[in-house]
C-alpha cells in the first residue's frame, strides 16, 4: 500500500513538472491575443492542482476568466476564487518565487480599485532575494524576462 502511494506521488510530481514548461509558455503569451487567453484558461481547467505552483496558475486562469466574463456575479466569483487559490499557494510555499511572480503579475495588471495589490512590495523583495538561488535555467530566464518588463522592478 505504501509503495502505491509513493508511486502515485511520483507520478503527480512527474506530471506537474512536465506540464510546467507548457503552462509557463501559455502564461507568457496571454497578452498577445484573446485566443491565447482562451487556450490558457482551457488548459488550466483540465489541469489538476496537485502542487501549489499549479494551484497558483489555475488561480491566474480564474482571474483571467473574470476579466472576460460579462456577467457581474460570475466575474466576482471567478476573481475571488482565483485570488484565493493564488494566495493559498503562496501560504503553502512562501519561498516559491514563481508563485510570487504569478501573484505579482496579476496584482500589477488588474485595476487598483479591486484592492488586490497588498503583496506587490513583498513579492518583489522575495523575487529579488530568491532569484540568485534558482538553479533551473528555464525558470530563471522566465523570471528575468518578467522582471525586465515589470513596472515594480524599475
Amino acid at each position: 500500500m505504501l509503495q502505491l502511494k509513493t508511486l502515485s506521488l511520483l507520478f503527480i510530481v512527474f506530471l506537474s513538472s512536465t506540464n510546467l514548461s507548457e503552462i509557463r509558455s501559455l502564461y507568457v503569451e496571454l497578452t498577445t491575443s484573446k485566443a491565447k487567453q482562451k487556450a490558457f484558461v482551457a488548459y488550466m481547467q483540465k489541469t489538476d492542482t496537485a502542487t501549489p505552483i499549479l494551484q497558483a496558475y489555475k488561480g491566474a486562469s480564474y482571474i483571467l476568466q473574470s476579466k472576460t466574463t460579462s456577467e457581474r456575479k460570475l466575474r466576482k466569483q471567478f476573481f475571488m476564487k482565483g485570488a484565493k487559490l493564488i494566495d493559498n499557494a503562496a501560504v503553502k510555499e512562501p519561498g516559491n518565487i514563481e508563485i510570487r511572480l504569478i501573484r505579482l503579475s496579476i496584482q500589477e495588471n488588474i485595476p487598483k480599485a479591486l484592492g488586490y495589490n497588498a503583496n506587490i512590495l513583498d513579492d518583489v523583495a522575495q523575487i529579488r532575494e530568491g532569484l540568485k538561488n534558482i538553479t533551473d535555467a528555464e525558470l530563471k530566464q522566465y523570471i528575468a524576462r518578467y522582471i525586465k518588463q515589470s513596472k515594480s522592478f524599475k
